[in-house]
């Protein structure tokens, strides 16, 4: 019987991509959200955002912290993750 291939490392996956392909998911996915940035300048050094500056830190984003994500595992009978835990925390003391 053949061996099977693990499926690729999703690090690797992104690694790969080109920008453009990643500007496609970016646009894509910012749209799915209702975030238009066409109301944004294109390339404009003055402005505190632009198209150029946001496509390419989401660029960079996407390229180092996939990994980082993908390998969070949380205990299924831990506590639940809470924005302020110390708060949460006052309300199950017995």
């Amino acid at each position: 019987m053949a061996r099977r291939q693990p499926p690729p490392q999703p690090e690797a996956l992104v690694q790969e991509l080109t920008d453009e392909q990643l500007d496609a998911y970016i646009r894509t996915r910012l749209t799915l959200l209702g975030v238009d940035l066409s109301v944004l300048p294109e390339d404009d050094e003055d402005a505190p955002a632009d198209q150029r500056r946001i496509m390419a830190s989401a660029r960079r984003f996407l390229r180092s912290t996939p990994a980082a994500i993908a390998d969070v595992e949380f205990d299924p009978m831990g506590p639940a993750p809470a924005i302020y835990p110390a708060e949460l925390s006052a309300w199950n003391r017995g």
